[in-house]
């Protein structure tokens, strides 16, 4: 597998990896949990590097998912105490995680193969070219990277399917939710595991800026576009898929970052989407406020 098509392949698993989870952390309004979480998960990553060897072993990955959890679970004690507000203690306890993380990577875990300027960006083109690779005989099927990401995506649309019903009543109507007997809690906590999942595996590839980006922008594009659930989850993938295969062609061809080029195209297409659907409704609104006689004057004209 070339180059070109392995980095190819590689942006859009990482786009469609982080968008599909991103739907509903847009409508449940928790697209700053993500922010924490995957500022959180960095001592995670550079714990599980130096036990394993490795940044794609089970190792890595599940320690950094608690590390992401610990985000979740530490704001929301905070939170239970009544003396901070849900963004406050989520702006006490990742700070403090990833601040850790930092302190590691640069004195005493410096041996460790993470570089400090690829954790706030990632660095998919590298990746690309990872020797690290799925190779079965003479064939070639890409860096690692590309199929942990491929796995969580089945993981996330496996789950989103299955709980569709208990997800999308929880997050329109979470009482009602309840009532009925939906094991809310149960899957939202899931839920969490497979976005701290998700974080992890594109970590390398986004980073810790980068992949919230990659989680909000294209469902919050979607959410422009209609008022259907199904229909948003769709345009969703959608977008992510033409986002990530956009960026990546103009990053080759001008030879720029990858994932900072995804995630310009993606809020760049979020920005052109609100911008025509704001001149539709000015203009709307301008007709529907005509007089009468204009009304069908233009009505008229229409026919003709």
């Amino acid at each position: 597998m070339n180059f070109v098509f392995a980095a190819l392949l590689l942006a859009i698993t990482t786009s469609l990896t982080c968008a599909l989870p991103g739907t509903f952390l847009v409508l449940r309004r928790q697209a700053m949990l993500v922010d924490a979480m995957s500022h959180a998960v960095l001592p995670g990553i550079v714990l599980g590097a130096l036990l394993s060897g490795s940044t794609y072993s089970p190792i890595m990955v599940l320690l950094a998912a608690i590390f992401g959890l610990i985000v979740v679970l530490g704001a929301n004690f905070l939170q239970s105490t009544g003396r901070l507000a849900e963004d406050a203690s989520q702006g006490v306890v990742f700070p403090l995680l990833f601040s850790g993380g930092v302190i590691m990577l640069s004195t005493a875990l410096a041996e460790v193969h993470i570089c400090e300027d690829t954790v706030l960006t990632g660095d998919l083109n590298l990746l690309a070219l990872d020797t690290e690779r799925l190779v079965v005989g003479n064939l070639d099927f890409g860096p690692h990277a590309m199929w942990m990401l491929l796995i969580v995506l089945l993981l996330n649309a496996l789950f989103l399917g299955f709980t569709y019903k208990v997800m999308q009543l929880g997050t329109f109507d979470r009482e009602s939710a309840k009532v009925i007997g939906f094991p809310i809690r149960l899957v939202e906590t899931l839920f969490m595991v497979l976005v701290a999942l998700t974080i992890v595996v594109a970590f390398s590839t986004a980073g810790a800026i980068l992949v919230i980006a990659l989680l909000v922008t294209p469902a919050a594009t979607a959410i422009l576009l209609s008022n259907s659930l199904s229909r948003v989850i769709a345009l969703t993938v959608l977008i992510s898929v033409v986002t990530a295969t956009i960026g990546f062609f103009v990053a080759w061809h001008f030879n720029l970052a990858t994932s900072a080029m995804m995630a310009f195209t993606d809020g760049a297409l979020f920005c052109l989407v609100l911008l025509a659907i704001t001149v539709k409704r000015k203009w709307e609104a301008r007709f529907s406020s005509l007089p009468p006689c204009l009304d069908e004057h233009l009505a008229d004209a229409k026919r003709d």
